[in-house]
């Protein structure tokens, strides 16, 4: 398996970067994260449906980009009063 964060611990990277992805891009499925999530990131849902599984590792341009998204949906949730 690719490893591009070159961790020692790469399943726990991939399950930290999982979470964000749910995180930036709340939905009710794998497959509607997949189609919201590539569409923003310019990826293919199936590279997102890999990252979800935690098949692959992300590289930093992703997860930047995933962590900018999450962050600002943590944000507008809490000044909607939803957490």
């Amino acid at each position: 398996m690719k490893n591009l964060a070159d961790s020692t611990n790469p399943r726990a990277a991939r399950k930290w970067f999982k979470n964000m992805l749910w995180r930036a891009f709340p939905s009710p499925s794998e497959n509607d994260l997949s189609v919201k999530a590539a569409r923003v990131l310019e990826v293919s849902p199936r590279q997102v449906k890999n990252w979800l599984r935690e098949e692959n590792d992300a590289s930093l341009r992703y997860v930047a980009a995933v962590m900018a998204i999450a962050g600002a949906e943590i944000i507008f949730g809490k000044i909607e009063g939803k957490s």
